[in-house]
């Protein structure tokens, strides 16, 4: 699970770094994660802080958004909030709060292993402990140019586990731009100086750069009154997770995002995608302001997600 690697704080910290930051990688919005997550160069609402700071640029309003999920029977709690304040007609400010807890973790060192290798320990003994990680993103993102947009946020994360507690500082860098009227290239350079946390045991984990590529495609449907935007994505990292992501080569690896999205009249949005080879699908509902988005993701081995997502427009 996400919390496992700040289960090692005391020690051994480098076989932690591979996923210091993996509770940042479950995604913001509804309607982003009805697409597999492939949004990088889509990114244009209130939740682009997270996928691509550039898109923020492309805010032409106040917007408001509220996410919650659980998952893995009710185990993991992920909670997301995001607001966008344009400042001028090419620039905007965005701020993007990220939590992940899970409650109920036993901890006991009141424990004996027999000669036959049994774990005894006193029930009394144990002691109920929780895992909470957050991240804030302050996003700035300005429009230099008709066709291009950059971004960068400062990132603040808190991690905490029992007794234990961490903080860390970094930066991500975007930019989205229109090679056409109908084509978008987007780049989101997460935690692009090395993210790194440091314990209160004196203990550091690092978060390394992980480098979010992708393409936009969009076309009107005058037949039938709407928009189809078909996208893709590509998340390369550099930690030698090897089989843990989908494609690998040497300590480079890489995981996919495909998704389509068709909007009817600004108003009704239907989605399909490919998240790491999991099928994704979702819906979405504009009216007066308001949009709620849902988002179905299934997976191979764990139980599927539902998350919604609401947003207001002001």
């Amino acid at each position: 699970m996400a919390f496992v690697g700040t289960l090692v704080p005391a020690g051994g910290a480098e076989a932690a770094n591979k996923y210091a930051g993996e509770f940042l990688t479950h995604g913001v919005g509804a309607r982003a994660l009805g697409m597999g997550s492939a949004f990088v160069a889509v990114a244009d609402d209130v939740t682009s802080g997270y996928w691509n700071p550039a898109g923020i640029a492309d805010a032409d309003a106040r917007s408001v958004h509220l996410m919650h999920s659980e998952t893995f029977g009710d185990v993991v709690n992920y909670d997301t909030g995001a607001y966008v304040h344009p400042l001028s007609v090419d620039a905007a400010l965005a701020v993007t709060v990220v939590r992940l807890a899970v409650d109920d973790i036993p901890f006991t060192d009141g424990f004996s292993v027999s000669d036959d290798g049994v774990v005894q320990y006193n029930e009394e003994d144990i002691v109920w402990e929780s895992d909470s990680e957050m991240a804030a993103l302050i996003t700035y993102a300005r429009r230099p140019s008709e066709r291009l947009r950059l971004g960068g946020n400062l990132k603040l994360i808190r991690k905490s586990i029992g007794n234990y507690s961490c903080y860390g500082l970094g930066f991500d860098l975007g930019a989205k731009y229109d090679v056409t009227r109908s084509t978008t290239l987007g780049i989101n350079v997460q935690d692009a100086t090395t993210t790194f946390l440091v314990w209160d045991t004196k203990e550091r984990e690092r978060i390394m750069p992980t480098v979010k590529v992708g393409v936009a495609y969009s076309t009107p449907i005058s037949s039938m009154d709407g928009v189809l935007t078909a996208a893709a994505d590509a998340d390369v990292r550099f930690e030698n997770r090897l089989m843990a992501d989908e494609y690998h080569m040497g300590s480079i690896s890489a995981d996919t995002h495909y998704g389509v999205e068709f909007l009817y009249r600004d108003m009704v949005g239907v989605r399909a995608g490919l998240a790491m080879g999991q099928l994704t699908a979702g819906a979405g509902l504009s009216l007066a302001g308001f949009t709620v988005d849902y988002a179905f993701g299934k997976h191979e081995y764990l139980d599927s997600s539902h998350r919604v997502s609401a947003s207001y427009g002001f």
